[in-house]
């Protein structure tokens, strides 16, 4: 074998290596974060509102998610026209001349198109509620306003102690 053969195949194997090693290291990494409960940004938590359902039984849980899908199809379209009328409204900022009660009689305008699309669903879980038992009802009650540690974020100094922390977490 030559020396620049041999060179060549050297280079190669050595890039092959690195190739392999930086796989493995990724893959190990990416595991590592998938099994931790950390979300890529691929893969998002569902709502709070759609995880308060796990708290019924598989029946009831199915129903819960088929009332929201339906609900949540028009407040999603209701949304999106809302981010789009929003968008419109801050480049009415460059608008010359401009005309700052316009743009705030559009802004209030969206919130309350946001508003009503909130509400639909907000509605739509209370009709839900009503045909509950009282138990049902009250762990539903109990899955719609318990905060999860993924959205609230890390403890506070100044959080008190909650369940499962002691006084010593809660800090000064």
């Amino acid at each position: 074998m030559s020396r620049k053969t041999l060179a060549i195949a050297l280079f190669a194997s050595l890039a092959l290596n690195l190739f392999l090693v930086g796989a493995v290291a990724g893959g190990l990494v990416v595991g590592h974060r998938v099994r931790g409960g950390e979300h890529s940004a691929g893969l998002r938590a569902p709502p709070p509102v759609w995880r308060a359902g796990e708290v019924l039984s598989e029946d009831q849980a199915q129903a819960y998610r088929a009332a929201l899908r339906g609900e949540g199809r028009a407040a999603r379209e209701a949304m999106r026209a809302a981010r789009t009328a929003r968008l419109d409204a801050w480049r009415s900022l460059e608008a010359q001349p401009f005309d700052p009660q316009a743009a705030k009689a559009r802004l209030a305008e969206i919130r309350g198109q946001e508003a009503d699309a909130r509400g639909q669903i907000e509605n739509r879980i209370v009709d839900f509620a009503a045909g509950l038992s009282p138990a049902d009802r009250a762990a539903l009650a109990k899955g719609l306003t318990a905060q999860r540690r993924e959205d609230r974020g890390p403890p506070r100094r100044d959080d008190p102690p909650g369940p499962g922390r002691s006084g010593r977490d809660a800090g000064p």
